[in-house]
C-alpha cells in the first residue's frame, strides 16, 4: 500500500508476484484499488485490474473505486474502469452513485462519460436528490447540460426526439458521415452560382450568408449526431470540402474547358487528365486505406503476458504500453484518440482525408499532395487558355473593376471562381509538401518533429484537497456537498483548452509543421550541423529517400500493415519494439540494422 500510495508499480508487481494479497484493508478500510484510483495512476490500476480483484469491491462507505475515480476527477482511470466491467449504478451507503459523486467534482469528461455508459439519469440518493439537484447544489449545472446533450439528451434527461421520425437517421453513424462528407459539395455550388451571377457587392455578402448558413445548419445536426461528431473537426467535413472541389474541377473541366482547349493544347489537357485522375485515385486511397493500426490483443490472458513482459524489461510506461488498447506500444508509434487505436510510424491524423496517415498510406498521402500541386498549376493555365479562347463580350458594365478584368470575368465567371478557390488550396498544399520532402529526407514523422518543438513537457498535477477527501472517506451526504464545496475552486478543474481557434487553423493548414521545420533549417545553418544526427531511424538523405520510393511494397495498392524499408532492409513497424543501435565511427555514424544485421557506415 505504500509502494502503491507513492505510485511506486515496480515494487507492488514484485510483492504481487510473491504472493501479497491485493484485498488487505488498511485501517481506513481501503485496499490498494482503492488508493490506487485515489492517486489517478491508470497504469497501476491496469496492473491491479490484470489480478483479477474485483472491479467493484467497496470501501466501508460503500464507494467503489469507479466513485473514487469520478470524484477525484480522472477521466483515463473512469474510462479504464467502465471497459473493465464497473457497475456504473453502484451506490454508497449514502445512495449516490458514481454519477453523483462526478458532478460533486465537476469534470464533464467523467460525467459524459459515465452517462455514454449508462448511468441513471435520474437516480435518487437516500435524502431524494438526484443528479441535476447535486448538480445545481455543486454548482456544476453547465457541466451536467453539456454532458447530457453531448450524449443526446435535453436539460432533463430525457432523449432528444427529431419530427419525421429523423432521430434514428441523425444518430446513425453511417448516415451522418454521408451527410458531412457530401454537404461541402452543395455549399461550393450554390456559393460559386451566387459569386457568378450577381453583381460583387449583392453577391459577396449573400455568399457569406450562405456560407455560414449552412455551416451553422451542418454544426446544428452534428449536436444530434453521434457523441464523437459533436466537433465539426472531427466530421468527414474538412474531407468533403476538398472531395467537392476536386469534383467540380472534374466536371468544370469536362462540360467547359475541355471542349475549347483541347484542339489548340490536347498536351496540357491529358496531363492535367493524366494527375487528375492520379490525385483522385491516391486521395481515395489514403482516406481508405487502414494507416498502420497496430493489431490488438484477443484476451486479457495475453494482455497480462504482455505486462509481464515490460515489467521484466523495465518498460512499463506510457512510452512502451498504451492503456487504451491494451498492447506494448511499437517504436514510432502513437495512439491517435479520433480513430481509437495506436497507429505504426504515426505521422498525423489529417482531417482533409479524414483518416491518419500511418506508416501504410504515408506514400500514397505523399504522392496524393503532390499530385494535387501539379493538377491545381495545370488547371490554371488550362482555365487561363479557356478564357482566351472564349470571344470577347460586347459590352460590359463594371462598377468596381476595370473594364479589361470585367471584360475577362464575365466570360466564363462560375469557371474562373472556382479556378480561385482551387488556386487557395495552393498554399497549404506547398506547405505540406514541403515539410513532407524534408521529413522523408530526414526520415522523420510529422508527429518526431513536432514532439521536439513542444516544450510544455510540465505533467499536469492533481489537486488533492484534504478538506474533500476527508468528506468522502466520512460517507455522509451533506457533509460531502458542503465541504466539497468549501474547498473552492481548487475543486473544479479549470477548462483545459490547447489550441484556440488560431491554432486549430494551423494545424489543419499545416502552417505549424511549415514553421517548425524551417526553424529547423534556419537552427541547421546557423550551427552548421546536421539535425538528423540525432535521430536513430536516419540513415542520411540518400538511404532515407531510398527507402522511402524504392520500398517494394506496391504503390497503385496496398502494401501489408507495418512493413517498410529501413536502410536497404524490410522492417515492420508493427512490431519493432528495440531501438537501432548508434554510434560515431571515424567516417560518420554508424548504424546497427534493427533485424540483427551488419554495421553500415553513413
Amino acid at each position: 500500500m505504500w509502494a502503491a500510495q507513492r505510485c511506486h508499480y515496480y515494487v507492488v508487481n514484485l510483492l504481487l508476484q510473491h504472493g501479497t494479497d491485493p484485498l488487505i484493508l488498511d485501517a481506513a478500510g481501503y485496499n490498494i484499488l482503492h488508493l490506487a484510483t485515489i492517486d489517478g495512476n491508470s497504469f497501476l490500476l491496469v496492473l491491479l485490474l490484470h489480478q483479477n480483484i474485483p472491479v467493484d469491491v467497496a470501501d466501508p462507505q460503500g464507494h467503489t473505486s469507479l466513485m473514487w475515480a469520478a470524484y477525484k476527477g480522472f477521466p483515463a482511470c473512469v474510462d479504464l474502469l467502465l471497459q473493465w466491467g464497473a457497475n456504473v449504478n453502484a451506490i454508497d451507503e449514502m445512495g449516490l452513485t458514481p454519477l453523483h459523486w462526478a458532478l460533486v467534482r465537476g469534470s464533464q469528461p467523467c460525467v459524459q462519460k459515465i452517462i455514454e455508459f449508462g448511468a441513471d439519469r435520474f437516480a435518487s440518493t437516500s435524502e431524494g436528490k438526484t443528479p441535476a439537484t447535486v448538480a445545481n447544489e455543486m454548482k456544476s449545472a453547465n457541466v451536467w447540460y453539456r454532458a447530457l446533450a453531448e450524449q443526446g439528451y435535453d436539460q432533463d434527461g430525457h432523449p432528444k426526439t427529431l419530427p419525421l421520425g429523423l432521430t434514428s437517421l441523425v444518430r446513425s453513424r453511417t448516415a451522418m458521415s454521408r451527410f458531412f462528407f457530401l454537404w461541402p459539395f452543395l455549399t461550393l455550388f450554390i456559393v460559386i452560382s451566387i459569386l457568378s451571377h450577381f453583381v460583387i457587392y449583392i453577391a459577396l455578402p449573400s455568399a457569406l450568408l450562405v456560407s455560414f448558413s449552412m455551416q451553422w445548419l451542418a454544426g446544428l445536426f452534428s449536436k444530434w449526431g453521434p457523441p464523437d461528431y459533436r466537433n465539426m473537426h472531427k466530421t468527414p467535413f474538412l474531407a468533403g470540402v476538398f472531395a467537392g472541389t476536386l469534383f467540380w474541377v472534374g466536371l468544370r473541366w469536362l462540360y467547359a474547358v475541355l471542349p475549347t482547349t483541347f484542339g489548340s493544347h490536347p498536351f496540357f489537357n491529358i496531363f492535367f487528365g493524366v494527375f487528375y485522375a492520379l490525385t483522385t485515385y491516391f486521395y481515395v486511397l489514403a482516406m481508405i486505406e487502414d494507416p498502420g493500426y497496430v493489431p490488438k490483443l484477443s484476451s486479457r490472458n495475453q494482455q497480462r503476458a504482455v505486462i509481464e513482459q515490460l515489467f521484466g524489461l523495465w518498460k512499463f510506461d506510457e512510452d512502451n504500453f498504451c492503456v487504451q488498447c491494451m498492447i506494448r506500444k511499437p517504436l514510432r508509434s502513437k495512439h491517435c484518440r479520433r480513430c481509437g487505436r495506436c497507429v505504426a510510424k504515426h505521422d498525423h491524423h489529417c482531417p482533409w482525408i479524414n483518416n491518419c496517415v500511418g506508416n501504410n498510406n504515408l506514400r500514397h498521402f505523399f504522392l496524393y499532395i503532390v499530385c494535387m500541386e501539379v493538377g491545381v498549376l495545370a488547371f490554371i493555365r488550362l482555365v487561363v487558355f479557356h478564357i482566351e479562347a472564349l470571344p470577347s463580350p460586347t459590352s460590359t458594365e463594371c462598377k468596381i473593376v476595370s473594364p479589361a478584368i470585367c471584360g475577362i470575368i464575365v466570360r466564363d465567371p462560375w469557371t474562373i471562381i472556382l479556378t480561385i478557390w482551387t488556386a487557395l488550396q495552393l498554399i497549404w498544399v506547398t506547405m505540406l509538401v514541403v515539410v513532407q520532402l524534408v521529413q522523408i529526407s530526414r526520415n522523420q514523422t510529422t508527429f518526431e518533429n513536432m514532439k521536439r518543438h513542444s516544450f510544455d513537457h510540465a505533467a499536469h498535477s492533481h489537486h488533492r484537497p484534504h478538506e474533500a477527501h476527508g468528506a468522502v472517506a466520512g460517507g455522509h451526504m451533506t457533509a460531502s456537498l458542503n465541504d466539497a464545496a468549501a474547498a473552492g475552486s481548487s475543486l473544479k478543474p479549470k477548462p483545459h483548452r490547447p489550441d484556440g481557434c488560431l491554432g486549430r487553423w494551423k494545424k489543419l493548414l499545416g502552417l505549424d509543421a511549415f514553421m517548425a521545420t524551417a526553424q529547423d533549417g534556419l537552427a541547421d545553418a546557423s550551427s552548421g550541423r546536421r539535425r538528423d544526427r540525432s535521430n536513430p531511424f536516419s540513415r542520411g538523405i540518400i538511404t532515407n529517400c531510398r527507402d522511402f520510393w524504392c520500398d517494394p511494397a506496391p504503390v497503385f495498392g496496398k502494401r501489408n500493415t507495418g512493413e517498410a524499408m529501413l536502410g536497404g532492409e524490410v522492417v515492420n513497424y508493427t512490431r519493432m519494439y528495440d531501438r537501432p543501435m548508434q554510434t560515431i565511427g571515424r567516417g560518420g555514424i554508424l548504424y546497427s540494422g534493427v533485424s540483427g544485421g551488419d554495421d553500415r557506415e553513413v
